[in-house]
């Protein structure tokens, strides 16, 4: 019961937290520009701000998860996000407009995806794997969630009086339940360092597990550095092929549903498999889901190809990024390993967009497939040496 409360209250807030502290600006990008008198390159530059913020913050929180747990943690920063929600609705200019975004970033560090996985982890032990995937189920609505909400409270109070709707939601809603309706339990008394941290152990195991973590690293970071950067362009890209552009956005809406699948997938899987498995299958099937629309040029079927690999590949990826460190670090290490794992990830993830739609402008599509296929032959590698230092099952 205490699994199920957690994943219920964790769906609820972090649909929430990602529509109020990072989804809308999708649909208020618009009006924002007008009134801040800001180019919308300049508006989206936010979320970037707001990502990089959150790659230097998620370091520091590995001792908070092992002193205090992920519980205080995501109260923090739910109600930490609400100043930076009503800095950001009193913006008169580039310097506010950015600092509300570096606010966020440090609520987001905290109140985020990789808090709720943590909090998973210490209620739900060993079938932690099982309730983050079903939590990561969850989260597949956000978008089908936020933008219609934003859209309304837009239409009805303006982009200001959305964002200090927002922040109340953060600090009223979204931190009470954290606080009070999360089950209590205290972290275990493990020294926070990664990677293990048994002071007894060998220099060679050390060594060993420092590799682990720099190949999770390599493999999270290139992947998710290729699934980021094509949700902002694919539609671009299609159209570089000469794709009609209703079209276009037709192809590119499907992939959220592709993506889905692969989650559910993975989930009724149980304990078949483990993260690892996942990780292994949607790196193997990236390169490929590339290469048939770079050969295919733009065809009808190499598109149709690319989404149905390119979907299965980056959803199922999603959920090994999370319960993959499960396969080689006990529950008790699993926070302080994702808090470091957030540097590179939150990295790769806010210079992706700017950068691959940079190259799509300025090389063609052609460049533009080729460097995402070698950062996915790069994860795919990544992959395939963790997969050979996979623990021995015992017995």
């Amino acid at each position: 019961m205490r699994v199920l409360r957690s994943i219920i209250v964790l769906s609820i807030t972090q649909i929430i937290a990602w529509g109020a502290m990072f989804m809308f600006v999708s649909v208020t990008a618009a009006g924002m520009a007008d009134d801040l008198l800001l180019r919308p390159s300049a508006i989206y530059l936010g979320p970037t701000v707001m990502l990089v913020a959150m790659a230097f913050c998620s370091p520091l929180l590995a001792p908070v998860y092992a002193r205090h747990g992920a519980r205080l943690v995501l109260a923090f920063g739910s109600a930490a996000a609400a100043p930076g929600l009503w800095l950001l609705a009193g913006a008169g200019g580039p310097v506010s407009y950015f600092a509300a975004w570096g606010i966020l970033g440090l609520a987001g560090a905290a109140a985020l995806t990789t808090s709720a996985q943590v909090f998973l982890t210490e209620i739900a032990g060993e079938g932690a794997r099982r309730a983050i995937g079903a939590q990561m189920l969850a989260m597949a609505l956000a978008p089908t969630i936020a933008w219609p909400v934003t859209t309304f409270c837009e239409a009805a109070l303006g982009w200001r009086g959305t964002f200090v709707l927002y922040g109340a939601v953060m600090l009223l809603v979204c931190a009470p339940l954290h606080f009070f309706a999360l089950p209590r339990r205290e972290p275990p008394k493990r020294n926070p360092r990664v990677p293990n941290s048994n002071q007894s152990a060998s220099p060679a195991a050390v060594r060993r597990q420092w590799r682990v973590v720099a190949l999770i690293t390599a493999a999270v970071a290139l992947n998710g550095f290729v699934t980021w950067g094509f949700q902002l362009v694919v539609i671009d890209l299609f159209r570089s092929f000469a794709v009609p552009g209703y079209l276009a956005v037709g192809f590119g809406s499907a992939i959220g549903f592709i993506q889905l699948s692969a989650r559910l997938f993975d989930f009724l899987g149980g304990n078949r498999w483990d993260g690892l498995t996942t990780g292994l299958v949607a790196a193997a099937i990236m390169p490929p889901a590339l290469l048939a629309l770079a050969l295919g040029e733009g065809a009808e079927w190499s598109i149709i190809l690319f989404l149905v690999l390119y979907g299965l590949s980056s959803g199922a990826m999603s959920v090994s990024r999370a319960t993959m460190p499960l396969v080689f670090f006990s529950s008790a290490e699993y926070g302080a390993v994702v808090a470091r794992l957030g540097l590179p990830l939150n990295l790769a993830f806010a210079a992706a967009p700017p950068f691959f739609s940079f190259l799509l402008g300025e090389a063609g599509n052609r460049w533009t497939l080729a460097f995402a296929l070698l950062c996915s032959l790069g994860a795919l590698a990544s992959m395939a040496l963790l997969s050979r230092m996979r623990p021995a099952k015992p017995g």
